[in-house]
């Protein structure tokens, strides 16, 4: 699985799973057999799997977590955005009886509005470069992970040598 193959929203959002994951447990049920012993040192690979393994899941559950935040953020933004307006309108229908206030009033509402939107651009970036590195972290990775397997698989492919004892 390439990670170009990997849509990494829909494994965030839960719709996609990794198979990867699956493929390791598998890789650590043969390793585990006996058709293996004497070639590679086992339980180290193992032991490596596993770590694989466990840091998978607590990368997903972070960017998981990193999105619910980014839209918690965003809705936070707009109700206050929302907020402002509202207060603005409020405050300018208090000052309709003077012309001179009302001008103000314009004014000001204007720019609180403009604050507002400002405010929410800058938490939208600011939640969109902090998921951004995490899915980069987890595509780093994933990719340790691949080329970790792909060396191990190379080792098991590699002949004995008979004239030298294996080393335990």
């Amino acid at each position: 699985m390439s990670s170009s193959d990997i849509n990494f929203e829909n494994v965030i959002k839960g719709n996609k799973s990794l198979n990867i994951v699956d493929k390791l447990e598998e890789l650590r049920t043969q390793l585990n057999s006996n058709s293996l012993k004497g070639r590679i040192n086992k339980k180290e690979i193992v032991k490596s799997i596993d770590e694989i393994i466990d840091s998978v899941p607590v990368e997903m559950r972070t960017a998981r977590w990193i999105v619910r935040e980014q839209e918690s953020f965003i809705n936070q933004a707009k109700q206050e955005s929302k907020n402002l307006v509202n207060d603005a309108k409020i405050e300018s229908e208090k000052l309709i009886a003077n012309s001179y206030v009302l001008q103000e009033a314009v004014i000001e509402a204007n720019a609180l509005i403009k604050q507002a939107e400002v405010e929410t651009q800058a938490y939208r970036a600011n939640i969109e470069d902090t998921i951004d590195q995490k899915i980069e972290d987890i595509q780093s990775k994933i990719q340790q992970m691949a080329n970790f397997l792909e060396i191990e698989k190379n080792k098991l492919r590699e002949p004995r040598n008979i004239d030298k004892p294996p080393k335990l």
